[in-house]
């Protein structure tokens, strides 16, 4: 029977899954990698980290298949880059990666704000210029590393030097392309404004290319190093947000997708790209139409924070947190981390508001999953206002194994929320395209496999009361 591999290269690791041609997953792998923090801001991986971890996780995929692999593909963490060399054709890193989480560019923020302002930068790409974004952390290198800039002759992230290690392609998927902020989403373009910006020319980054291209088999010598037969294809990959959304792919393409993690990502789809004063970033979709990403995003740190400050683990507080009542009048903005840019532009942070002697720490608890909900809540109303109306809520990720957290967003949320069982979905959605792509046809619709919540009664008409009072505190900050 033949099979096909989908790898997601993620934030801390990669895992990868193999599927038979039934589509059921038979095989997993995992390797993690480090993060190098060498200063205050800064957030590094080595690149070569990427590829072994890849390799020794289809290693430990397939070791125990005799599936005839067709095809690979791939879903991988947006945004993080490395400046290389070319020596006889051969890529050389010449930095580690600056990580999405990179935020050391802070003054080449404020001087790129001189050249163009973050919400010009937007209605470009999709997404606001910040102290983070590549152009200003491309201007850091250049000030800061001139010697290693002056020598570059490509720039990769992190799913195009992948793609050039299997096949020796330079190129990057439209979705990977705009978590580098030099993206024309409008136009499917590198964009000559902000490429000017980042002090760098298009001949620099790799070719844009459609998720699903194909990208030719995997060089022999680097299929003996997977563990792999000659003759595997390989196809453009996309952002893991997309891949996820593929990977969701239940019902329909109107489906809103919640992953939760560290930030809890909310993924809706439109017709065409939606830009307003609420920042929603919309990107183009491999099934067509737009991903809209907004990201809320103190949402899973605010409750790990919670967790260790209360010094309690997850299950108690959990148990503890089912067992209190809803008080209309504790308040607590979820905002530890900051907040994103659908809230504005207010300086945000974490408050309690009316706390008091009657309030143990698992009130605490239980206010800080409503203040989580509410931001959800607020985020599927500009959401609606955008014309991007849900027909289902799709949560997966960590919080969704918490099901009072879960029953008080659906009871927030007043409608019933579809909870995932499976916490792979970026590797369902690269398995996807890695599928289409070897036979054609659509992109696989999975079976869901899960649970559903349904708003409780008794909740909901206190929690409509307790976020009209949330928002209205809110405004007068």
């Amino acid at each position: 029977m033949i099979g096909f591999l989908g790898a997601d290269i993620g934030t801390t690791g990669t895992k990868t899954m193999l599927f038979d041609g039934n589509d059921n997953a038979v095989g997993r792998g995992y390797k993690g990698y480090n993060l190098y923090t060498p200063f205050q801001g800064a957030y590094e991986q080595d690149a070569e980290d990427w590829y072994l971890s890849l390799k020794q996780s289809i290693i430990d995929a397939v070791k125990d298949s005799d599936l005839d692999i067709k095809a690979i593909s791939l879903s991988s963490q947006g945004g993080s880059f490395f400046l290389a060399d070319i020596v006889d054709g051969k890529i050389i890193p010449l930095c580690r990666a600056l990580t999405w989480m990179d935020v050391r560019a802070e003054k080449e923020f404020e001087e790129a704000k001189q050249e163009i302002s973050p919400d010009q930068v937007y209605r470009i790409t999709g997404w606001r210029m910040g102290r983070g974004s590549a152009i200003c952390r491309l201007r850091w290198l250049k000030k800061h590393q001139p010697e290693i800039f002056d020598k570059t002759k490509i720039i990769l992230s992190t799913a195009d030097y992948i793609y050039y290690r299997l096949t020796g392609k330079l190129v990057i998927d439209y979705s990977s392309a705009a978590m580098m902020g030099m993206f024309n989403v409008s136009d499917a373009k590198w964009d000559e404004k902000l490429t000017s910006v980042a002090g760098v020319s298009e001949e620099l980054l790799p070719k844009l290319v459609p998720t699903g291209e194909c990208l030719g088999e995997i060089l022999p010598d680097v299929a003996k190093d997977l563990g792999l037969k000659n003759g595997v294809m390989l196809y453009s990959g996309a952002h893991d947000q997309y891949a996820a959304s593929l990977g969701s792919n239940y019902f329909s393409k109107n489906d809103l997708v919640i992953s939760t993690g560290t930030t809890w990502v909310l993924f809706g789809n439109s017709e065409k790209p939606v830009f307003n004063d609420y920042y929603l970033a919309p990107g183009k979709h491999p099934a067509g139409g737009y991903g809209v990403i907004v990201s809320a995003v103190s949402s899973g740190t605010v409750m790990e924070w919670t967790k260790n400050f209360l010094a309690v683990d997850f299950k108690t507080l959990d148990e503890e947190a089912e067992k209190r009542a809803v008080d209309k009048d504790l308040l607590v903005y979820p905002f530890i981390s900051g907040g994103g840019g659908y809230r504005g532009k207010n300086k945000l942070s974490y408050s309690v508001v009316g706390g008091a002697m009657r309030h143990d720490k698992f009130d605490i608890a239980r206010a800080t999953m409503e203040g989580v909900a509410f931001e959800i809540k607020k985020i599927i109303s500009i959401y609606r206002a955008s014309g991007i109306n849900e027909d289902r809520i799709i949560v997966s990720g960590g919080a969704a194994r918490s099901r009072v957290w879960m029953e008080i967003l659906s009871s927030v949320l007043e409608k019933e929320v579809y909870i995932s069982n499976q916490s792979d979905r970026t590797c369902f959605g690269a398995f996807s395209i890695a599928k289409k792509g070897y036979l054609g046809g659509d992109y696989k619709k999975f079976e869901f496999d899960g649970y559903t919540i349904s708003p409780k009664e008794q909740l909901v008409s206190s929690y409509r009361e307790k976020y009209l009072n949330y928002e209205e505190r809110f405004n007068r900050t």
